[in-house]
């Protein structure tokens, strides 16, 4: 073909041809069909996807799907956004939504997903099932069945040796990451899992996995929910904070470690063991500001170098666990320990401190800390000082009660008690001061003992008795002559 004058020429092409001609020059105009790119691709390949708006695609070989940036894969039906159902597959890059599945590996082994963002599926954002040794790594799959019956950020059933790692899976229906059932040694490292009802929940016969570096904080359940029969698993050095149950739950589980986690400032529980799984080895975590520090309803677990601090209550065992190891390993760190530590030995009958409690710390009637550790104490309430005012009344007079606190979070009651008799006073606040007066004209002639209550704002309670006063009859009137005189009228 010779020689174009385009001078001459462009006159007589239409305008929208010359559109057509330079979007196909930049690529623009021309729709790329990622299916047919994939399905011509020979296995190894690299499809790069440009920017645009694609439907569902399906991968049945080895390819590696890599997006430019604004690349988006979604559809509006009852089917997958991405489905691998080939071994070796890359998938990376893209925007992910709506579906029911957003990328769904089916019998998949040795795939890599990462860096994708899935939002908005009916069901789990990313699934693997029956799919062996892949990584999920980087990708942010949130906003995931929030509608329906939908539940999962990430989801595995029956898929084993796989990473998961690096990902955000917050804000779903129900789980973060799911496990069930039958999710045998996979690697759960480094992700987050927010907002939902359950950060990372398995269930049903998930063993050999490995949960680390993880943050499961503020979900509406539980940060850690482990369900029947999951055993040997190791939840070692991650983060859950602020859910509105437990930091962990164990139900029916066992021969589990738990090992180095932060537990802070969970509504319910810090550590929560149910059921009859035992054998669990719980060592060397935090667990801080939940109203039960550690529950335990199973027997046989071992619990030791635990630090237990600012919990209503520090621990509740209803079964028969060992809270100490042997010494000198030692036991736990219970910052409402009172005890001191002059002696040293197994028997804590040598001369010398050892940072160990000369006295054992008590959990139920048939469990205890052995070697309790010494350290700072926690008091969340103290009295500081109290007077009646007078010691001495006769019948028919007022007592004042006076008394001074420090209160960590604020007291939300405060009160006396009179044991000998059913006497009753409400102290209330006046400045810095609590006062009350205890009315006396029905108490009989003797001495009564006084005995302090105080509730804060997160459920402490101090309990003190701060002193008796002694009633005299009235000079010249039997009191007791005088209740008979008025019944009989």
């Amino acid at each position: 073909m010779g020689f174009i004058n385009w001078q001459r020429m462009r006159c007589r092409i239409p305008l929208m041809l010359l559109i057509v001609i330079c979007s196909s020059c930049f690529g623009q105009a021309v729709a790329f069909d990622i299916q047919n790119a994939i399905d011509r691709a020979s296995p190894g390949d690299t499809i790069s996807v440009p920017a645009g708006i694609y439907g569902p695609v399906k991968i049945d070989h080895s390819v590696d799907l890599v997006a430019e940036p604004g690349a988006i894969i979604r559809t509006t039906g009852n089917e997958a956004c991405i489905m691998v159902k080939a071994d070796d597959v890359l998938v990376s890059g893209f925007i992910v939504r709506g579906g029911l599945y957003g990328i769904y590996l089916d019998g998949a082994e040795g795939c890599r997903i990462s860096d994708n963002t899935v939002i908005y599926c009916k069901q789990p954002g990313i699934a693997l099932i029956f799919s062996d040794n892949n990584t999920i790594e980087g990708n942010n799959a949130s906003f995931n069945g929030i509608e329906g019956e939908g539940w999962y950020g990430i989801y595995l059933s029956n898929s084993n040796n796989n990473t998961i790692q690096k990902n955000v899976a917050s804000n779903n229906g129900a789980y973060g990451i799911d496990l069930f059932p039958s999710c045998n040694d996979n690697v759960i490292a480094d992700n987050i899992m927010e907002g939902n009802m359950y950060g990372l929940y398995m269930f049903t016969g998930c063993s050999g996995n490995v949960i680390v570096g993880n943050v499961m904080s503020n979900n509406r359940n539980s940060g850690l929910d482990m369900r029947f029969n999951c055993h040997d698993n190791d939840v070692m050095n991650n983060t859950m904070s602020q859910n509105a149950v437990s930091g962990i739950s164990l139900l029916d589980s066992e021969g589990n470690l738990i090992f180095g986690n932060e537990l802070s400032s969970n509504e319910r529980f810090g550590l929560h063991l149910l059921g009859s799984g035992g054998s669990n080895l719980i060592t060397y975590n935090r667990i801080d500001e939940s109203r039960t520090g550690i529950f335990v309803e199973s027997s046989g677990n071992v619990l030791y170098g635990n630090r237990l601090r600012d919990n209503v209550i520090q621990a509740e065992d209803r079964g028969r666990n060992n809270w100490n190891a042997t010494y000198p390993e030692g036991g736990n760190y219970w910052a409402d320990y009172s005890g001191e530590d002059l002696m040293s030995g197994t028997l804590q009958d040598r001369q010398g401190s050892d940072g160990f409690g000369d006295s054992p710390y008590r959990i139920s009637s048939e469990s205890m800390d052995m070697y309790p550790i010494i350290g700072e104490r926690f008091v969340p309430i103290q009295l500081i000082g109290s007077e009646i005012n007078p010691r001495e009344a006769t019948i028919g007079d007022e007592v004042e009660i006076r008394a001074r606190f420090e209160s960590i979070y604020g007291l939300s009651q405060v009160s006396v008690r009179v044991i000998e008799a059913s006497g009753y006073v409400r102290m209330e606040p006046v400045g810095a001061i609590y006062k009350g007066r205890l009315a006396t004209a029905l108490f009989n002639p003797g001495t009564y003992r006084l005995v302090l209550t105080a509730t804060d704002r997160r459920g402490y309670e101090l309990e003190e008795t701060i002193g008796e006063v002694m009633l005299h009859s009235r000079p010249g009137r039997d009191f007791q002559a005088a209740i008979a005189e008025m019944s009989g009228r």
